[in-house]
């Protein structure tokens, strides 16, 4: 299955509208995971330097960031096989978040396995295929077909040759320790855009699963106040994990609605917006659902968690507006909403991606011309 049937044809003819002759390009690379892998240094508790030595000590192969000092990243292996290879083995078919964890390098454990030939005993050698039908690797079954079926845990197939491969970090001491967190590079960027300062009292709107509230609490070295905001129960008990094992000390998690914000009565120095998107521009996808239907109806979505945004901004304070996105309704329609409700776009200090579609002081990220996620970042003053 080529990515032109990975996309439904809506969407095709959306990006095609407007992206032009990039479109086919953009689709190509969301198919596959991200070149260059980047995690996050904690300099909480380490240096750049000394997590790069101890990295290659766990036999990896970490490359420093020209742009963030607090970055590394990984160089992708593969495609190790060709989109038409059938190598004829008895199949093993996973779900699709199992199969795109396989698909960069993830081993393959029973809760992910959909069905399994009924030959397949431990130690054969089997193909893994997502619900469509597409190979994301080949590997050595460790359980039999009905075990791999009805087991609720455990390794269901050790995958010798995934399609891509990313290093698996989250086995390794290093991890355990807290020294760093995985996020993409456009993700880090967003902090830095923030520019936080311990005297501020900053707002993260849709904080969990933790990566840009830990990054901001890392830049203020874990001094002043930030409340993060989350409605999912379980959610923000992993955030809480996710600080504990970084070190993370000035961070109050509290569970609501961030479109309620303005009931808390605060007034805010600074404020993250992550808004909740379609997630268009994460990588891989094997295949995407979305329509530009679920565009305009998420754009709407946004819009209220905006308004209680700058409800609690200070005025002359901070709002940065970000997404895993790529629609123009979630991002360069948004920032207009915003303008329109008074506030400044403002200059972003660092900026490595692309300008805006017709706006120029915001920040857009490709996956085929920055080899990252799709992803944008917009910062504004309310004046």
């Amino acid at each position: 299955m080529g990515y032109q049937e990975a996309f439904p044809q809506e969407l095709k003819e959306y990006y095609r509208k407007l992206f032009g002759s990039e479109a086919e390009e953009i689709m190509a690379s969301l198919r596959t995971p991200v070149e260059k892998y980047y995690i996050r240094v904690n300099t909480l508790k380490t240096s750049r330097s000394k997590l790069m030595s101890i990295l290659r000590k766990e036999g990896l192969k970490p490359k420093r960031s020209p742009y963030l000092k607090e970055g590394i990243y990984f160089e992708r292996e593969g495609p190790n096989f060709e989109d038409d290879y059938e190598p004829g083995l008895p199949v093993v078919r996973a779900n699709k978040f199992a199969a795109e964890s396989v698909y960069q390098g993830a081993m393959l454990y029973a809760p992910g396995v959909l069905q399994a030939d009924k030959r397949i005993k431990p130690g054969d050698e089997v193909e893994i295929r997502d619900p469509r039908g597409l190979l994301v690797g080949i590997g050595i079954a460790k359980m039999s077909a009905k075990e791999m079926v009805v087991s609720t845990r455990g390794m269901a197939v050790e995958v010798t040759l995934p399609k891509f491969k990313l290093p698996s970090l989250s086995e390794l001491e290093s991890f355990r320790e807290g020294l760093f967190y995985a996020q993409s590079l456009p993700s880090m960027v967003v902090a830095h855009v923030l520019e936080p300062s311990e005297e501020e009292l900053i707002i993260d709107m849709a904080a969990a699963p933790g990566g840009k509230t830990s990054h901001i609490a890392q830049l203020m070295e874990n001094r002043g106040e930030i409340i993060a905001l989350d409605k999912s129960r379980n959610r923000l008990k992993k955030m809480e994990e996710e600080l504990k094992r970084l070190g993370v000390k000035n961070v109050k998690p509290i569970r609501m609605d961030a479109r309620k914000l303005p009931e808390l009565g605060i007034e805010a120095d600074k404020i993250l917006l992550d808004a909740p998107c379609t997630a268009l521009g994460i990588r891989p996808k094997l295949w995407e659902s979305r329509t530009p239907k679920d565009i305009e109806a998420t754009a709407r979505y946004q819009r209220a968690f905006i308004w209680a945004a700058i409800k609690s901004l200070r005025k002359g304070g901070v709002l940065v507006y970000s997404t895993c996105t790529l629609s123009y309704e979630e991002n360069e329609a948004n920032v207009r909403y915003i303008l329109s409700k008074g506030l400044k776009l403002e200059e972003q200090n660092l900026f490595i991606g692309s300008h805006g579609i017709g706006i120029e002081n915001v920040q857009r990220f490709y996956p085929n011309r920055h080899l990252t996620q799709g992803f944008f970042i917009a910062r504004f003053r309310k004046v």
